[in-house]
């Protein structure tokens, strides 16, 4: 067992932070009284008045959701990693160029050198969640096409953990377990924390998802084997005599060394099957181990200096099949009794083809932040390393068995083993690495009627180095692709109208927002970006954000230059001829990638409808027009195959045999949509609370009492859960424990979260003089359909005591994709409706069970199931048939899991 502690100290003044990303200063330190910490719980929330809470993001934008350390422990989660991802419905964005940006991260109000900074922090140590929009990011050099999600950690945290979890599939064949450990010290010293973790992942064979398999009439592969005529043609008039019909195909008799004609007559139109689903895998097995330690101290006095290591190491491992031959049969040769040439279709062996990705990536980080005057600054360096070989087995080298075959030597048998003969293996490896230096300025340039004018500009530079070889069927190639890139970016605000300040009144506050930035690439020449919004806050509740932005961009280095992988067997639907094939895919970097240019604008509301209550309205309008845009390779429709001729690869009678999808540039592309939802919170005030809180006063009664006849104050009595027992719930307003300690946390959370997205448009122009497709209105851009027009999100949660559940439900509407052809019908994407379920109990918050058995003390075990009702997308074909690609194993191989965790905060 791992032994630890948890006991952060709680904020008690509201003072800015130290320019860092360490703890705010100002608050009691552990030898302070304290009582002065117990009045902050949550049955009485802290509202702050006159001063700005700690780690508080500078500027006229607040923050549209503020989480307490309440609100926190309602998700069940352990880490900051694992929180933001329980947040993506509140942190997503519509306005990256995939429409859905990740978030920039902040530490109490500043900027970090990477999320690798904050990962792994327990999650009792975050004093405070601010969720921002995407025009806050623009405070801080980025652009505004990601929301800001700042943190603020507590004053004063310690604690050891473990955490063991092993997640399964109800229907079997997979196991995912994980083990985490780590270290956090947060004092006025600084900030540390370690953490390792280790995951390993078995597979999950196609056999075990009751997959259908794919059998091809044209390229009838078998363990014992298959004959066919040539192009499909007849095999041997004098077989056809003796089935009474025209055969074109006939399997090997089993257990025949060199089978004559009267053998195959009992086999002719006949042939032998293997069924390849346990071969196949349907998730890769996979194990992963990762080391991150981050410290943070002061330096001069007054700068803040931040470290980060990250090392990273996986593997995986699938499976593709089994390695098929296929021999051509001189007509009467020693091992073939007919009279025409035919092709023999064997499969070598039992032992299936893999693909082996081994990966290794290494980062390194420094971040320093102050301030000089009203200004603060910051300057960040990285560097990261980014390693990866693949393997890729591909099938046998039977040149020589062929030659031998053609020659006539009797001994080249056809129908002998095949395992013998080596397998052809693909080899990729890329490594690329990338150093960058950040520095940032921000604070006011002059004073305005309405408010201080408050600018930031930010110069950044990075090198970027991409080498990539491969090694595909004996040829050999290289790519050497290197970047540097010198950015320059500059944000202007301006107050226009101030209520406070009367200062055109009537408006209410008002400030309009201009900024710019100039990127010079290496390779792609200058990149130009211009943006201009205003915040408009007419009443105290409502609050508009309108932004416009006009970029331009370059592909990335390994859109460009990564190594190109050939990738046997896989399983695809062909729109044009309405199948299921196996295809050869290549994968990998385009070199000939051109840049895009893009519009964007936004029109945000964020509304707070009732005064002292935690819910927030929020509603964004998005519309994105890009030229140029570069994008993945779409489905394999009849639209995408006549705008890139090139990419397919056809056999003489119409099947599928490779497809290249490598990424590509469009003519131009057009989205709109809009997001409204709502967040909810309440606290639950519950009568163990109630009891701990006039404990709390009659204690503070004490107090006062002593300190008026001049005597000590009484020591405070530790509660039954051990330490930090005795100072109640915590986790309230700005302090708390969390619920990390003793019995802690008898209060409660009730918290609620909705958000729908309405897809208005959603269209790509391949090239110009073709149809433009809708992604909407039967184009897809993908293998998994069209665009759904309707998304919906929900959330809900409840802890109380220490025991908590939430549910998170996610529902996306129908699509429908044309295949492009003459009588080809629609493949109909039905609606999919998915929940998932958490339960988790804080142990140590249950004092008669803490009394019996103190070893539960910081302990917490949380039952998961996601997909609880086990749905997966149906789709069908107009007959309602389901394509042998869209079985319900391939489009959620786990189906539903269950995941169990046991975490523990020793003392």
């Amino acid at each position: 067992m791992l032994l630890g502690v948890a006991s952060p100290a709680l904020a008690a003044a509201q003072t800015d932070p130290v320019p860092a990303q360490t703890p705010p200063q100002g608050e009691p330190g552990d030898s302070g009284p304290p009582e002065a910490v117990e009045e902050e719980t949550e049955g009485a929330e802290i509202v702050v008045t006159g001063r700005t809470p700690p780690g508080t993001v500078p500027g006229d934008i607040p923050p549209e959701i503020q989480l307490s350390p309440a609100d926190i422990r309602s998700y069940g989660v352990s880490s900051v990693a694992e929180l933001l991802e329980e947040l993506a419905p509140q942190t997503g964005s519509g306005r990256g160029r995939d429409g859905n940006g990740a978030p920039v991260v902040l530490v109490n109000g500043r900027r970090t050198a990477g999320f690798q900074e904050i990962r792994d922090l327990p999650t009792e140590a975050i004093l405070r969640v601010d969720i921002l929009p995407e025009e806050a990011a623009l405070k801080f050099g980025f652009r505004a096409d990601q929301r800001v999600v700042n943190f603020v950690l507590r004053p004063r945290f310690r604690s050891i953990t473990g955490e063991l979890t092993d997640r399964i599939p109800t229907e079997g064949g997979s196991n995912q377990f994980q083990a985490e450990a780590g270290l956090t010290r947060i004092n006025d010293a600084g900030r540390l924390n370690v953490n390792l973790e280790a995951e390993g992942v078995s597979n999950l064979l196609e056999s075990e998802r009751d997959i259908t398999p794919s059998t091809s009439a044209r390229r009838p592969f078998d363990l014992t084997g298959n004959i066919t005529g040539l192009r499909g043609g007849e095999i041997d008039p004098a077989l056809s005599a003796l089935a009474g019909t025209t055969v074109t195909q006939a399997g090997v008799p089993a257990g025949i060394a060199n089978p004559g004609l009267a053998d195959y007559a009992g086999t002719a139109g006949v042939l032998n099957v293997t069924d390849t689903t346990p071969f196949r895998t349907l998730q890769p097995s996979s194990n992963r181990v990762a080391a991150n330690a981050v410290y943070s101290t002061s330096i001069f006095g007054n700068v803040a200096a931040t470290g980060t290591v990250r090392l990273e190491r996986s593997e995986s491992h699938a499976l593709s099949g089994l390695p098929g031959v296929e021999l051509l049969l001189p007509a009467e040769g020693p091992f073939s009794p007919f009279a025409n040439a035919t092709t023999l279709y064997r499969y070598a062996d039992v032992d299936p083809l893999e693909r082996t990705n081994r990966s290794w990536t290494g980062n390194a980080t420094a971040a320093f932040n102050g301030d000089i005057g009203r200004w603060r600054w910051s300057l960040n360096t990285s560097y990261q390393r980014d390693e990866s070989r693949t393997f890729t087995e591909r099938g046998l080298d039977t040149v020589g068995l062929q030659e031998a075959i053609t020659a006539g030597d009797p001994d080249a048998s056809p129908f002998g083993p095949l395992d013998l003969y080596a397998r052809v293996v693909d080899r990729a490896k890329s490594i690329n690495q990338v150093a960058a230096i950040d520095a940032l300025a921000s604070g006011t340039l002059f004073e305005m009627p309405a408010g201080p004018a408050s600018a930031s500009i930010r110069v950044l530079g990075n090198t970027t180095d991409l080498k990539s070889d491969s090694l595909r069927a004996g040829v050999a190639q290289s790519a050497d692709i290197g970047r540097d890139t010198g950015t320059a970016r500059g944000n202007l605000d301006l107050p226009i109208a101030s209520r406070s300040r009367d200062v055109l009144a009537f408006l209410g506050n008002l400030s309009l927002n201009g900024n710019a930035e100039v990127e010079q690439l290496s390779d792609f020449g200058t990149q130009t970006t211009l943006g201009y919004g205003l915040n408009w806050q007419p009443a105290e509740p409502v609050r508009l954000l309108v932004s416009v932005t006009h970029e331009e961009g370059a592909p990335t280095p390994q859109q460009l230059g990564n190594p190109v992988l050939v990738t046997p067997n896989v399983r695809i639907f062909d729109y044009v001829r309405g199948e299921t094939v196996d295809v050869t895919q290549v994968e990998g970097g385009n070199p000939n990638l051109e840049g895009d240019s893009r519009r964007v604008f936004k029109a945000g509301l964020n509304l707070r409808p009732i005064r002292d209550t935690d819910l927030t309205l929020t509603a964004d309008y998005v519309s994105s027009r890009i030229k140029n845009p570069i994008s993945s390779f779409p489905a394999a429709t009849a639209e995408i195959e006549d705008a890139f001729p090139d990419r397919f690869l056809r056999a003489e009678d119409g099947t599928l045999l490779r497809v290249d999808t490598r990424p590509v540039n469009f003519a131009r592309s057009k989205r709109s949509q809009l997001r409204w939802g709502f967040n909810f919170s309440k606290p639950i005030v519950t009568e163990r609370q109630r009891q701990e809180e006039a404990a709390r006063a009659a204690r503070r009664a004490e107090r006062e009492a002593a300190e008026a006849a001049g005597t000590a104050p009484p020591r405070e009595a530790r509660g039954e859960g051990g330490p930090g027992a005795g100072r109640g719930p915590g986790g309230g307003g700005w302090g708390g424990r969390g619920g990390g300690r003793g019995g802690g946390g008898a209060g409660g959370r009730l918290q609620f979260a909705a958000y729908h997205t309405w897809q208005f448009e959603n269209s790509i122009l391949i090239r110009e003089g073709l149809p433009e497709l809708d992604l909407l209105n039967g184009s897809a851009s993908g293998s998994r359909g069209g665009q759904p027009r309707h998304q919906i999100q929900l959330q809900g949660g409840y802890v109380v005591n220490g025991l908590g559940a939430r549910v998170s439900a996610n529902w996306q509407s129908a699509t429908e994709v044309n295949g492009g052809t003459t009588g080809n019908d629609q493949l109909r994407f039905g609606s999919l409706a998915t929940a998932d379920l958490r339960l988790f109990a804080n142990l140590g918050q249950q004092p008669a069970l803490v009394r019996d058995h103190p070893w539960l003390r910081g302990t917490r075990v949380t039952l998961s199931v996601d997909n609880i009702f086990n749905q997966r997308q149906e789709v069908t074909s107009a007959q309602g048939t389901v394509p042998l690609s869209y079985q319900g194993g391939f489009l959620d191989p786990l189906g539903r899991t269950v995941r169990i965790s046991v975490r523990k905060l020793f003392f």
